[in-house]
């Protein structure tokens, strides 16, 4: 069996030689030990020895690694002043201490993206799978997006891959090339059945109303065509046709090996019937249609969002402007398996400005996401459009607080993330 030899020193108060005892400790004992811990203390122990160091690009351990790692979530949280993307335990969050987060040149996107601040571009976080974080950048001058794919914990970046060039015929003006970009949306996830991570791009056209769909792998650096999406992605429809409903934008969301959005067939017929999730399977490649609950009655003037909470895709809404209400599939693709899991009042929220909303709601545009819900069903953080810190919630005694974190966060911006040793070259 082979072993890690270790050199131990004896104290002065030991009735010994000055030679170092040795220690042995068995490959699988070490491989156990290192794997239960986090990203920057293995990277510490990386010169133990040979065999520590090999662990880094061990694919094997990676995946014992990550699935240990899961067990400690994170959130990738978005500054608005500094542009950073911060990974905090969300063990913090629920702790609740007054937090400051720090200006790390590591974590920020303008450091990371470009060595250098850039009017010119834009960039935003597309999503998180495995301990990668999915960069995207836009590039108003050059009229194109690259990606770049990012692990905060290794302080590795891939270099810029998955190019989007517009054609020239139709984005001969700035705000033309602006409004071009804002009808793409992307997902980005794990392919499953083939271990390759994925990008994939929707483009809504307004005019034709077909959705045209495309998907990157890290594997080839290639955008390939698809069959088209089936509906009208939601958030598309009303920035195209606006109408009384308020919309912000999201990208759709990743759900073990499937991107899902919210999407409608006929979104000239105001008919809860025309609205569906459309799941794509990132391995065949192919689109499977879910109904919302069958407790969704009513349109909301807010549109409703889709999410992920516990590993369990989620439906939420706005009610009469008086509750907000998730609904949780328990068994994926499964209609009959819709539960509701909260309805809970804005008051018991503690919601602020809510005696400005009734009439006046299009001035505050009140809209909500749920971020995270802990493993025992019990605490949920919840991003409010109205407020600057996220809402703790406890369900068990229906107590409220606000996080205590004195930067500005992009709450509709922040992903569930997990340290990871993935290397952003697989």
């Amino acid at each position: 069996m082979q072993a890690v030899k270790m050199n131990i020193h004896p104290s002065h108060s030991q009735h010994s030689s000055n030679t170092s005892q040795s220690v042995f400790l068995p490959n699988e004992l070490v491989t156990e030990v290192l794997s239960s811990l986090p990203v920057k203390s293995f990277m510490r122990m990386r010169c133990l020895s040979k065999f520590s160091n090999s662990l880094f690009t061990d694919p094997i351990f990676i995946r014992m690694h990550l699935l240990r790692s899961a067990r400690n979530p994170h959130l990738a949280l978005v500054t608005s002043k500094t542009k950073n993307v911060v990974p905090l335990p969300v063990c913090h969050l629920l702790e609740n201490p007054l937090i400051t987060l720090t200006d790390e040149p590591h974590y920020l996107m303008d450091d990371v993206c470009f060595n250098q601040s850039n009017s010119r571009v834009n960039h935003r976080v597309v999503g998180s799978c495995n301990g990668l974080i999915c960069l995207l950048i836009f590039s108003i001058l050059d009229q194109d997006i690259t990606f770049r794919f990012w692990n905060p914990s290794t302080r590795t970046i891939s270099k810029a891959l998955g190019h989007l060039c517009f054609s020239s015929d139709r984005v001969n003006r700035r705000h033309h090339r602006v409004s071009q970009y804002r009808s793409l949306k992307f997902v980005f996830g794990y392919d499953n059945l083939t271990s390759t991570y994925k990008v994939v791009s929707l483009n809504f056209q307004p005019r034709n109303r077909i959705t045209e769909t495309k998907v990157f792998s890290l594997v080839d650096n290639v955008w390939r065509n698809i069959q088209n999406f089936p509906a009208a992605p939601l958030q598309f429809v009303y920035r195209f046709h606006p109408v009384y409903r308020f919309h912000h934008d999201y990208d759709g969301v990743y759900l073990s090996g499937t991107a899902n959005w919210l999407g409608v067939f006929e979104y000239k017929v105001k008919s809860l019937e025309n609205y569906v999730i459309i799941s794509l399977d990132l391995g065949t490649e192919t689109y499977t249609q879910m109904h919302l609950p069958h407790g969704f009655v009513e349109m909301p003037r807010v549109d409703p969002t889709i999410g992920v909470l516990m590993n369990r895709l989620c439906f939420s809404y706005d009610f009469r402007l008086t509750h907000f209400v998730i609904w949780q599939m328990m068994d994926f693709g499964v209609q009959e398996s819709w539960t509701q899991f909260l309805q809970i009042n804005y008051l018991d929220l503690q919601i602020s400005n809510l005696d400005t909303i009734g009439y006046n709601f299009r001035d505050k545009e009140l809209f909500m996401v749920p971020l995270y819900l802990s493993e025992n069903d019990d605490r949920l953080i919840l991003g409010s459009s109205l407020e600057e810190q996220a809402i703790l919630y406890n369900m068990r005694d229906n107590s409220v607080e606000r996080t205590r974190i004195t930067n500005k966060i992009r709450w509709f911006l922040v992903k569930e993330y997990v340290e990871s040793l993935v290397s952003t070259s697989e």
